[in-house]
């Protein structure tokens, strides 16, 4: 049975940042007795370079190793490796300064934890375990990072003698400084004075660059990736101006820029906007700098906080208003409408969202619904004994008249019926829809009645006046008559 190895780390995706430890145990199984210099465990962290360039007579090869971390620790120092399973417990730290894993074409930055068996005759036993490291960056420690940034460009599509008007374009960013999974907004403006050439749409990308420095002998190899890509299909016609305001998400598993320019393997973003113009004309370019971190800036973090909703506890107050507007349960079933639905669910929106009511909501009655259709209707429809007068939620009048008892003669006997006495202060209006709102007019039928029959004598001129005063001295209500607001 060969030597077997297993790691067991703290964490199944083996992904640190730089600065912390790495912490778990090595379960290493032989089958014999083994002969060794030594057994040590080893942290190593590297970047290699190297590529060919072809010529016309001969091969040019190019390149390059750095070494960023390398931690060497004994387990066993004796001569005699018995046989049986061994088990080695490890905590190992990061560097601080370390680089992210990173690989291009050309060149790689690698980290593993290895486990060596050096024997004293033959090739040693080596079991490596690669692990991925993320160097931390805050972007909130550099101010450069939150300042904007922006890129203009002048294009013309023909030349002499056929010029044509310019094609003047800009892109800006708020900030320079992003962090994977998070969105980067950004502004494009065009002002299009080509009469001929329309501007057929933008394409937005996120590019990955990759510098690559050989030592043996001296030179720079570049590659660039694109990360991610949109387009945007608006058309800017010509002889026009347009805006573009869009934002595009960094992907996750992103490395992090390298800030320091003496690795030789260097890393760092561009967000580009390419102008298509169609037809045989090259494409407009305009780029701006990202940086890629592992803390977002503070104004940006606090700007998407503020974008998204807030959802409050309700207060008991709020609680009784929802229950109150809550729809009770209808003692006869019957489907309810569509409309009915609609309004109730428009209801629980706008007191879930809190926002202010509309003001379609907030316009009193009509003036034929207040004193034709929708007083009476309320009257008629209320039963009698106690009622519930459920008050406008419009300024207006809030007079309410109970059944007062009549002193001499009744009520009904001097033509005024106060049952029809309105909630909003007019009285009645009569079948032509003249309103009635005065005594006077009240009193034209008793004054007309006076005139057709004979002149009264003194003592029936006086029961009249008292049955005017009785109209405006009304008496005070009986505590059985008051209405429950």
């Amino acid at each position: 049975m060969p030597t077997t190895c297993v790691f067991q780390l703290d964490r199944l995706n083996p992904v640190y940042n730089s600065g912390e430890y790495i912490s778990g145990r090595i379960l290493l199984r032989t089958d014999k007795v083994k002969r060794v210099n030594a057994v040590y465990v080893t942290l190593e962290g590297e970047a290699k370079v190297q590529w060919s360039m072809s010529g016309k007579s001969e091969t040019s090869n190019y390149s390059g190793h750095q070494q960023y971390l390398h931690s060497r620790t004994n387990v066993f120092d004796n001569s005699l490796f018995r046989a049986g399973v061994h088990v080695y417990v490890l905590t190992l730290r990061i560097p601080p300064d370390c680089p992210s894993t990173c690989k291009g074409p050309y060149g790689y930055i690698a980290y593993n934890i290895s486990l060596t068996i050096d024997k004293p005759w033959g090739f040693d036993e080596i079991f490596r375990k690669p692990i991925n490291v993320v160097q931390t960056l805050d972007l909130n420690y550099n101010p450069e990072f939150a300042l904007p940034v922006k890129d203009e460009n002048i294009k013309y599509l023909c030349h002499w003698p056929c010029i044509s008007g310019p094609i003047s374009s800009s892109l800006a960013l708020p900030a320079s400084g992003f962090t994977p999974l998070q969105d980067v907004p950004f502004c494009v403006e065009i002002d299009n004075q080509s009469p001929h050439y329309d501007i057929i749409g933008l394409e937005v990308s996120i590019k990955q660059h990759f510098v690559f420095l050989s030592r043996k002998p001296v030179k720079r190899n570049f590659y660039t990736k694109t990360l991610c890509k949109e387009l945007i299909t608006d058309r800017t016609l010509r002889l026009s101006k347009r805006v573009y305001e869009s934002s595009i998400c960094v992907p996750m598993d992103t490395p992090r820029s390298t800030l320091n320019p003496n690795y030789i393997v260097f890393l760092h973003y561009t967000l580009q906007v390419k102008l298509k113009t169609g037809c045989f004309h090259y494409d407009t370019d305009l780029s701006a700098p990202i940086v890629i971190g592992t803390t977002p800036l503070q104004h940006l973090r606090a700007a998407i906080l503020s974008q998204q909703p807030v959802r409050r506890t309700p207060t008991p107050e709020r609680q009784r208003l929802i229950e109150r507007v809550q729809p009770r349960p209808a003692t006869v079933t019957e489907e309810p409408t569509q409309e009915t639905e609609t309004a109730v669910d428009e209801m629980h929106q706008v007191l879930e969202d809190d926002e202010p009511p509309s003001y379609d909501s907030c316009l009193p009655p009509s003036f034929s619904f207040a004193t034709l259709g929708g007083s009476q209707q309320t009257l008629e429809s209320q039963p009698s004994g106690h009622q519930r007068i459920h008050l406008p939620k419009f300024p207006g009048f809030s007079t309410f008249i109970g059944t007062a008892p009549a002193h001499g003669l009744g009520l009904e006997d001097s033509g005024l019926d106060m049952r029809q006495y309105r909630s909003y202060g007019s009285l009645d209006t009569d079948h032509t829809g003249r309103s009635l709102d005065t005594f006077g007019s009240l009193c034209g039928p008793l004054s007309e009645q006076g005139e057709a029959e004979e002149e009264p004598e003194d003592g029936e001129q006086l029961r009249v006046l008292d049955v005017a005063a009785q109209v405006h001295d009304v008496a005070p209500l009986q505590p059985q008559d008051e209405h429950q607001f």
